[in-house]
């Protein structure tokens, strides 16, 4: 009975530590969804847009996530994130009524701090309170903090952002998360080491550790786990294209001519897929090692390496036929400029062949049964019709595009 109301209670932590961990991703994904309207508002380059997403803020955060991470060893951890929350939150708050880039830097800066706090603390936490069997899907559904929190950020900026403006955003969710540390306080941290053979009842060591002790105690670690290592610098590799995706709203309004309601389509996309990927890589982690040697790194390792190499895979076909469809043009026409038709699937060939040979197509034709008057055209069609949803299918979900491309590789050209 006792072990069925701790196991309960270990799950309502959980819930709450998801909580916690979509607040962080909001407060720290909404200057991304705002981008557009903070860039015009503060005045700011590109460049310095971009040292607010990536460098100031995480710079920062890698590095005292390091400090917290061994901090979290030591201290009360539940005390520890409430100290984040208060940090994070408050500059969040903060930023909006930023005037320029150096105050909104200043206050990304602090933020980093603050939120390097969250996940070494609630890593630590999950693992005194699941058996090592559970603990990769217990870090998959904390890890849906993160597409909740980034999705739910780009829900506020194409919701509220019209009307609310993203300085009124920026304060309600410092406000909501300076609040949330009253609930955390009466959490009590979980006894360390129960499910490991190493139960204390205190929590933390409570030893005083100098800064210098802390960082000698984080090299020590380092050199003794080359795994750590490599996930560090695979996690790095991972995130330069990631980082990329900062300037997605602002390509999507100033370049592609979407309004501010777009956020609301990224954040349906961000949120469905990212979700699948955070569920499922937990409970594959778990199967894997269950039944496979080298544990959830190796799994991770085989599964970059299978989708780098389906990614490269269709990439090369792809560009195979398009070559081959420019030969074509080559061999059949010299000097004479001619016009191009193409239909539906067809699209996507005919616009590269468009770049390929500019200069000698006098006239594209694209034939699009979507836009069609008629009703006689197949269900697929029609979904494209369907307001908000079929905008989703098309543009976000690269609903046609996609399948194009992957019917001109697999099926390859016509020969007659």
């Amino acid at each position: 009975m006792h072990h069925k109301a701790l196991s309960l209670r270990s799950y309502w932590i959980l819930f709450f530590l998801l909580l916690l961990n979509i607040l962080n991703m909001l407060d720290r994904t909404l200057l991304i969804a705002f981008g557009p309207q903070i860039i015009d508002d503060l005045d700011l380059s590109d460049t310095q847009y971009g040292l607010l997403t990536g460098f100031v803020f995480n710079t920062f955060y890698c590095f005292f996530g390091l400090l917290m991470g061994t901090l979290a060893d030591r201290v009360n951890r539940v005390r520890l994130i409430a100290f984040g929350l208060i940090i994070w939150s408050g500059l969040t708050a903060v930023s909006g009524a930023a005037k320029n880039f150096f105050q909104i830097g200043l206050a990304r800066l602090f933020i980093g701090i603050g939120e390097s706090v969250m996940t070494p603390s609630a890593i630590s936490i999950m693992a005194d309170l699941f058996p090592n069997e559970k603990r990769g899907a217990a870090a998959g559904i904390y890890y849906l903090g993160i597409p909740f929190g980034a999705g739910g950020a780009f829900f506020i900026a194409g919701i509220f952002g019209p009307t609310w403006g993203w300085r009124n955003c920026f304060y309600l969710l410092g406000a909501i998360g300076i609040s949330a540390t009253l609930f955390l306080l009466a959490l009590r941290d979980p006894p360390r080491g129960v499910w490991d053979g190493d139960f204390q009842e205190k929590s933390g060591d409570g030893s005083k550790h100098s800064f210098k002790e802390v960082l000698i105690n984080i090299v020590e670690i380092l050199k003794g786990s080359r795994a750590l290592i490599w996930i560090l610098l695979g996690s790095i590799a991972i995130h330069i294209p990631i980082g990329a995706g900062a300037f997605n709203m602002i390509w999507m309004q100033s370049e592609r001519g979407f309004d501010e309601s777009v956020a609301i389509l990224y954040g349906v996309y961000s949120t469905i897929f990212m979700t699948i990927g955070m569920l499922s890589g937990g409970l594959l982690s778990d199967v894997y090692t269950r039944h496979f040697r080298g544990g959830r790194a190796r799994f991770l390792a085989l599964f970059m390496l299978e989708s780098k190499g389906i990614y490269f895979k269709e990439l090369y076909k792809e560009t195979k036929t398009i070559f081959k469809y420019n030969q074509i043009i080559s061999f059949l026409i010299t000097n004479e400029k001619f016009n191009l038709i193409v239909h539906d699937w067809g699209g996507a060939i005919g616009l590269s062949a468009l770049r390929g040979n500019f200069s000698r197509i006098n006239k594209l034709v694209l034939l699009n049964t979507a836009s069609f008057l008629s009703n006689d055209v197949p269900k697929r069609i029609q979904l494209c019709r369907i307001p908000l949803i079929g905008e989703l299918f098309v543009r976000m979900l690269n609903g046609f595009a996609g399948p194009a491309s992957w019917m001109a590789t697999t099926k390859g050209l016509a020969t007659s």
